[in-house]
């Protein structure tokens, strides 16, 4: 029994280039089929406990934080205009990167520029204003009656 597929030589790809099928299947039956003997594999020790890794953790990077501007946040802001000061626009970039200021003062989801509203097709308005659609009675017979119109149309 072989163990290896090094062992083969090039016994594998040459039957799968020139579709010896048979000597494919005879072959790859040649081989182990104890996957632990191969030394690309290695089975994972039952007694060992799984180690969770948290990626932030070991990069020490900050935590997710909201957009809007938090109550423990101006010292950060006066620390800002401090290193702009003091260093110039490098320094302030700096203090930037390491601790980012928020995007806004006040985080809203719903609230979008007039450009934008303005610009949104009547649907999105409707649906951002919460305003139901406008119920439409419908009457069979008025289908009628535009089908027969089209047909003396045609005729015509």
């Amino acid at each position: 029994m072989l163990i290896n597929e090094w062992q083969l030589g090039n016994e594998l790809n040459r039957s799968v280039q020139q579709h010896l099928h048979a000597d494919f299947r005879l072959w790859l039956a040649f081989l182990s089929p104890a996957i632990e003997e191969q030394a690309g594999f290695c089975l994972a020790d039952p007694q060992a406990t799984p180690q969770t890794t948290d990626l932030r953790q070991q990069l020490q990077l900050v935590p997710h934080r909201g957009y809007g501007l938090q109550p423990d946040e101006l010292p950060a802001l006066q620390r800002h205009t401090e290193l702009m000061q003091q260093g110039g626009f490098a320094a302030m970039r700096l203090g930037m990167l390491l601790q980012p200021p928020p995007l806004v003062v006040r985080h809203d989801a719903k609230k979008l520029s007039a450009d934008l509203t303005d610009n949104l097709s009547l649907h999105c308005q409707r649906h951002l204003a919460k305003q139901q659609v406008p119920e439409q009675s419908t009457d069979a017979t008025l289908l009628y009656d535009v089908l027969e119109q089209l047909h003396t149309a045609a005729a015509a």
